[in-house]
């Protein structure tokens, strides 16, 4: 909902002006805008996006949003619950196609790849523990136990989805995190779509905020 000549016309509201066709100084009105930090013209625009992403991602996510300084804005979040829709098949779980070494310099990020035989060695350990997941939550529904208990097998690479609704400003300021250094490489390539899924509705803020380097 919405577009760069709703950021301006919103940022104009207090001097009762209004745009009915984006100029080059209304680009560089919101130029200006980002660069002076002054965010509110950007809550106005709101998005809504359906994703499916491995619950670690999603507990990530979820964790930004509501550790954010933006989480008194428009914000809806609608998640798929395994109390009420069981797992459908053991393929239902990431799983990695490369295997990242852990960071000297960062605790909390990787890097790099193993070589070849430990990566074959990784994704038989990987594979074989979703499986083994998986048997189990079957073994629990199948042995009578209520969906909400036996999901308490399941282990983070398990997909879920949700609707995420969120504004502009939000949203920003997510894909500048998920894209910045130390972010983890599994939720930076959903950056990336989001980023080029917005680049469409609102390019020329997305152009000026690339250029600024986004908010702070």
């Amino acid at each position: 909902m919405g577009s760069d000549l709703d950021v301006v016309n919103d940022a104009r509201a207090s001097f009762e002006k209004n745009s009915d066709e984006l100029s080059e100084k209304d680009i560089k009105l919101i130029s200006y805008l980002i660069q002076h930090q002054h965010t509110s013209p950007f809550r106005g625009v709101v998005f809504k996006f359906k994703v499916k992403a491995p619950l670690f991602d999603c507990r990530q996510w979820w964790k930004h949003v509501i550790a954010s300084n933006h989480n008194d804005e428009q914000l809806g979040w609608n998640e798929k619950s395994f109390r009420y829709v069981p797992i459908d098949d053991s393929s239902d779980f990431y799983v990695p196609t490369n295997f990242r070494v852990q960071a000297k310099n960062n605790k909390q990020a990787t890097e790099g790849s193993l070589d070849q035989e430990e990566s074959l060695k990784a994704t038989e350990i990987y594979k074989k523990q979703c499986q083994e997941s998986y048997k189990a939550y079957q073994a629990l529904l199948n042995l009578g136990v209520g969906r909400e208990q036996a999901r308490g097998v399941l282990v983070p690479s398990v997909y879920t989805s949700w609707v995420w609704t969120v504004s502009l400003q939000a949203l920003l300021h997510f894909v500048g995190l998920r894209k910045g250094k130390g972010a983890q490489q599994e939720i930076c390539l959903y950056a990336d779509s989001i980023l080029e899924l917005m680049s469409d509705v609102v390019p020329e803020t997305i152009k000026a905020w690339d250029s600024i380097k986004g908010f702070e």
